[in-house]
């Protein structure tokens, strides 16, 4: 994910170039999401709020 960002792409068109994620990358993705939802809601001061911006933005997804 960071390498799409560097070179100006979005994660899926990333991944649409170079497959699905593999068994490999699963967990390492899941671990990253993890620790930037928690320096997320400590920036924040709100033990909630990373689970709010994803809900809201994937709620925000199923309106378009």
């Amino acid at each position: 994910m960071l390498i799409s960002s560097d070179l100006g792409l979005s994660p899926s068109l990333w991944r649409a170039q170079y497959g699905r994620w593999t068994d490999a990358e699963t967990n390492p993705l899941e671990g990253t999401a993890v620790l930037l939802a928690e320096h997320i809601n400590r920036m924040s001061d709100d033990c909630d709020f990373a689970t709010r911006m994803v809900t809201d933005a994937l709620t925000g997804v199923d309106k378009e």
